[in-house]
This record gives C-alpha cells, sequence and structure tokens, in this order.
C-alpha cells in the first residue's frame, strides 16, 4: 500500500526514499552496506557536492552504482536524470555500468539497461555513461533536469578541464556531484583537480583508508547477494582490500612509497624520486586489447646471479609480453640446467613462431653479465648443434649504449625502450604492448626510478639499490624489457626506443 501511495502521491512508487539512499539500497535492493558506504551515500543526499579518495577495492564503483539506482528511480518520471563518465570510455563501460545494469535487473527497477544507458519504459534516458577530451571544455554543457545527480570515476584522472566543465551541471537548484576514486599514484601524471576538489570547503569529502575497510576494522560485513548464482554465499568482505594484499603491496613497492601512499592510505603522494615507468601505463598496458600488430617472436632471458635472485624468461609473441618461466634457489646453480630450461622455451617460442606464420627467426635475447655469458655460449653451440634455429644475443646492459649520448649504459636504454612501448600511444589507442603479466611483474615495472648523471644522460637505479631496501630485484621485469629490446637491427623495438629516445622525466 505504500508503493502505491507514493506512486499516486511522488509520481514513483520508490519516491519514499527520496531523502533515504541508505534505506533504497539495503530495502529495495536488498543490500545491506557498511559503515563508509553508508556514510557516502548520505552525504550524497545531503551535500552538493561528495569526494571519495580510496584505497585500492574500496568499494567506491559498487556503491556508486547503486546511488545511480537510487537517483533514477526515486523522483517522477522524466525530472531526474543521472550523468556517469570517467577518463577512459573503457571504464565507464567496464567498471560502473555493468554494476548498474546489476541492480536494474535484479531491483525490478524501471525500464531497461544496454550498455552505457539506462532507459525507462517510456523510452526516457534516466542514466547515461560517456567520455570527453581532456580539453573540451563543453564536454557537460546543455546537460539540466529538475533533478541531476553527475558521477564521476576515476577522478584522479579527470583534467582541469573537464573540471571547470562539470561545473556547469551544478547550475540547477537540486544537483549533485559525486566524484570517486584512488589518488594518483604516478606525479607526472598526475591531475591537480582530484586533490583540489577533496581539500575544497565546497565538497564533504570522504577518505577510504585500506585501515578503515572492514577485514582491517573488524567490521561484520553482510553476505553477498550480487554474485553469480553458482557463487556460494559468502560475506561483502570478500570483496575488499585485504591485509595479505596491503602486505603484497609494501613488499613490492615500498613503505613509503607513493603507490602504497595512494594505494593503501588514500592519500595524496608528495614528492619523492620519479619512476622509470609510470604504474598507471602499466595498469592500462595490462588492460590493453589492441597491441601493435607484429608476429615476431622473441625471448628476454634474466639469468639469476649465482643461484640467487630469479630465473626468469619472458616471450614477446609480436607484443604481447608473458612471463613463460620463473624460478629461484639452488635448481639455478647449474648453469647446464638452466641452459637446459632455456632451451625448452626456445622450442616452444619456435613452435608459437610456425603458428603466428612469422617471417623472422626467434631471437632470444640473455643478460650476460655473470653467469649469464657462459649460458649464452652454451646456446649458440646447441644452434650450431641443430638443437634450435633461434638467433642468441648476449645482452651485458652495463656497456655502451647504441646511444651513448643519450643513455647512462645499455640498461638504461631498455627501460626507456620499454617506456616507450608501454606509453600510451598518441592516436589514443593505448599502448603498443600488451602485459600479460602477473601483478608481481607489473609491480617491479613499475619500481625503479630514473635520473641523470652528470653528463645529463639517463640512468636507472640499480638492481643492488632496490634489494637494498630490501625488496626483491626486478628480475621479471628485466625479463620482459629484455623481449622488447633490440641491441642489433632497427626492428620495430628499436625504432619505438629511437621515438622517446629524447624525452625527458
Amino acid at each position: 500500500m505504500l508503493f502505491a501511495a507514493a506512486r499516486r502521491d511522488l509520481g514513483t512508487p520508490f519516491g519514499l526514499y527520496q531523502d533515504d539512499p541508505v534505506g533504497f539500497i539495503e530495502i529495495v535492493l536488498g543490500e545491506p552496506l557498511w559503515s563508509k558506504q553508508r556514510e557516502i551515500a548520505v552525504s550524497v543526499e545531503a551535500n552538493r557536492r561528495t569526494a571519495v579518495p580510496a584505497c585500492h577495492s574500496a568499494s567506491k564503483t559498487h556503491l556508486a552504482g547503486r546511488l545511480v539506482a537510487w537517483w533514477g528511480s526515486v523522483w517522477p518520471g522524466r525530472t531526474a536524470q543521472v550523468v556517469t563518465t570517467a577518463t577512459k570510455s573503457r571504464q565507464v563501460k567496464m567498471q560502473l555500468w555493468p554494476h548498474i545494469r546489476r541492480v536494474v535487473e535484479k531491483g525490478g527497477l524501471p525500464g531497461s539497461c544496454d550498455m552505457m544507458q539506462w532507459k525507462h519504459s517510456d523510452g526516457f534516458v534516466v542514466a547515461y555513461g560517456f567520455s570527453a577530451a581532456d580539453y573540451d571544455e563543453t564536454a557537460f554543457s546543455g546537460i539540466h533536469a529538475p533533478h541531476l545527480l553527475a558521477v564521476v570515476d576515476e577522478a584522479g584522472g579527470i583534467s582541469p578541464t573537464l573540471g571547470e566543465s562539470l561545473e556547469s551541471l551544478m547550475s540547477g537548484l537540486h544537483a549533485r556531484l559525486l566524484i570517486i576514486g584512488n589518488p594518483p599514484v604516478d606525479e607526472e601524471l598526475a591531475s591537480p583537480w582530484f586533490e583540489e576538489r577533496c581539500l575544497s570547503p565546497l565538497y564533504n569529502t570522504v577518505r577510504i583508508p585500506a585501515a578503515a575497510t572492514p577485514n582491517f576494522t573488524g567490521e561484520i560485513t553482510p553476505l553477498c547477494g550480487t554474485c553469480p548464482i553458482e557463487v556460494s554465499p559468502h560475506p561483502v568482505a570478500d570483496h575488499l582490500v585485504s591485509r595479505q594484499w596491503v602486505e603484497d603491496a609494501v613488499g613490492a613497492h615500498g613503505s613509503e612509497s607513493r603507490y602504497v601512499e595512494a594505494r593503501v592510505h588514500a592519500r595524496f603522494p608528495k614528492g619523492g624520486p620519479r619512476k622509470a615507468i609510470p604504474m598507471a601505463w602499466l595498469e592500462d598496458a595490462a588492460l590493453n586489447d589492441d597491441p601493435a600488430p607484429s608476429t615476431w617472436v622473441r625471448l628476454g632471458v634474466d639469468v639469476a646471479a649465482d643461484g640467487g635472485d630469479e630465473f626468469v624468461i619472458a616471450r614477446a609473441e609480436g607484443f604481447t609480453v608473458r612471463i613463460v618461466h620463473r624460478s629461484a634457489g639452488e635448481a639455478n646453480m647449474n648453469a647446464t640446467d638452466v641452459a637446459g630450461t632455456v632451451l625448452a622455451e626456445i622450442r616452444a617460442a619456435e613452435e608459437m613462431s610456425r603458428t603466428l606464420s612469422s617471417d623472422r627467426p626467434v631471437r632470444v635475447k640473455v643478460d650476460s653479465i655473470g653467469v649469464g655469458w657462459g649460458i649464452a655460449g652454451v646456446l649458440k653451440a646447441w644452434g650450431s648443434e641443430g638443437l634450435h634455429a633461434a638467433e642468441i644475443v648476449a645482452v651485458n646492459v652495463a656497456e655502451r649504449a647504441k646511444e651513448p649520448e643519450l643513455y647512462a649504459n645499455k640498461r638504461a636504454e631498455m627501460w626507456w625502450n620499454g617506456r616507450g612501448l608501454i606509453q600510451p600511444r598518441a592516436d589514443g589507442r593505448g599502448a603498443t604492448v600488451r602485459l600479460e603479466v602477473p601483478k608481481e611483474t607489473l609491480a617491479q615495472l613499475g619500481l625503479l626510478t630514473a635520473g641523470y648523471d652528470s653528463s645529463g644522460r639517463l640512468r636507472i637505479q640499480k638492481k643492488a639499490d632496490v634489494k637494498a631496501r630490501g625488496m626483491n630485484s626486478p628480475d621479471q621485469a628485466d625479463a620482459v624489457l629484455l623481449a622488447l629490446y633490440e641491441t642489433e637491427d632497427g626492428g620495430a623495438a628499436r625504432s619505438m626506443g629511437s621515438r622517446v629516445a629524447g624525452a625527458r622525466l
């Protein structure tokens, strides 16, 4: 009867919840919230502007989807509208809108959703998502509704120009703006807009560090009701940042790193040395579905020095890179055994090369410092005996670079070549490469710092310096970059490296 009365008096059966988003989510959608979610939901109802800087896996996008459903349901037809945006179209389509589609269907809400639109049964578009170019001053012009909600996901990447355009949405009497995201890790890519909004008196800011989430506070969370039915009942906390994830992040990046400051403590990091490869680029490259076309198969081999560290082999199939072998310990002490492992991966790479109909032989780049020199020699001998047909290239990364006026050594040149391939392309299609590698490898690629020597040449932090800080040697990163680095001919990887050779930090 209450819903019928609400439909009659308020124009929608859910009008009872116009000032109660928590009640709508918990009663209508049947999804109990945990404390920080309730705080954000109440803030969106009570404040014109709400900012949420959050740690990794804090359920901020999950909640935003429920708030879109609330706003689009509690106001009379054709009086409410929701606009959602993020820095990339992929983020809008693949992160926020799956949540919206799920709750519209699950909650029996009016209308239906496609990939980035929610239409009521009369055809009115009550909510939609899009992304805009950073320099588009009119991106949000002309959007008006008596009840307007704007949701900005991944707000750390929103440019000041787009941020100013967003303010045009707030001209109405009943408008709300919710901006959510992780504080940016990479100083060189960070936009000041999100941080400035989080500090502005116009915004109610709700910060969510890992320490404030249920797996750290001990808050009991309800069972998850939005996973596929075949998944057994489990607490919502299973989807939130865990103690293990935080321990891994600190171990991989360092307790005082910008990554931990942003992704664990939800603070905007200040200062610190520049990273050779920004983490944001690496995360995008891991999701890249459009690597540059190539059929050339290459291997990068980083040999564990004296059996220590890791012995790692990375394989580049065109510009898609994977880790195909990694091991540590006494098994890596025997050079012949190590060479045998590389031989097995050479044969697998040659089979892949045939599958791809490549017209180039497999090329194997071996870090030849220390025991690697002997392993490269064994592999060359086995090639001359007909055990494989690959090209074996010994790479001493401590030697003089091909462009010595720019790089302190080959290692710096190799890392800068990798940076150029991981950097988003100018045509907006993302990175040249796709990194199908473990998160640990991404962390290593984003770990090392870059600077300049007294001659103004680029230098990369030494492995020894990383290990001296109590962190693992970046062997996986070096193997990936070796697979992509060319020392002899003018292949695609080298030409890309040359394109960015003059770039500065």
